[in-house]
């Protein structure tokens, strides 16, 4: 039962996130997307996905730091150690880093604009991915799924398709 309870929750909160993008008024935007990050932490807490549960947390904590912060870098370093005690305090198996590597990753992303991002938010998503199948969280495995593709398809979309990682900045001849 706690399974399913999971899933609806998380339907959900895909869903309000979705509404989200939608609204004008950053307030409105702000509340719809608190209430869905408040649907994930249970949707983690049905699962028994502890370091999910404490990532999701920090990351609406983090995420808020970089509104009020405009500093992104520093706001990144600064964020790193609490990762470090995540990982401390819910280790559970390799699984546990998964996703702490994919809300630093996704923390490291918001240094950053334009093709990085979208090259960013795939790996994020795909090691959120590997995290939600390991706990068999199918509606956000579905949802990420549709995220990576529709990323990969952006960059699949920019021309000269073999020189991304050269035009995202990550190789440099």
């Amino acid at each position: 039962m706690k399974f399913y309870i999971a899933e609806i929750l998380a339907l959900f909160a895909w869903i309000l996130l979705i509404v989200s993008f939608w609204k004008n008024k950053d307030n409105k935007l702000l509340f719809i997307q608190i209430i869905a990050n408040i649907l994930f932490l249970l949707n983690y807490i049905f699962l028994h996905a502890y370091t999910g549960l404490f990532v999701v947390t920090f990351e609406a904590i983090r995420d808020y730091i970089y509104i009020k912060i405009k500093d992104d870098r520093k706001v990144f370093f600064l964020t790193l150690p609490v990762y470090l005690v995540i990982g401390l305090f819910s280790f559970n198996g390799i699984i546990s880093l998964v996703s702490i590597l994919a809300s630093i990753n996704d923390g490291y992303s918001l240094i950053y604009h334009g093709k990085r991002v979208v090259l960013l938010g795939i790996i994020t998503y795909a090691l959120w991915l590997i995290y939600d199948m390991y706990y068999l969280n199918y509606v956000n495995v579905f949802a990420e799924g549709i995220i990576i593709i529709s990323n990969i398809l952006i960059l699949h979309k920019q021309k000269n398709k073999l020189s991304i990682f050269r035009r995202c900045g990550f190789w440099k001849p």
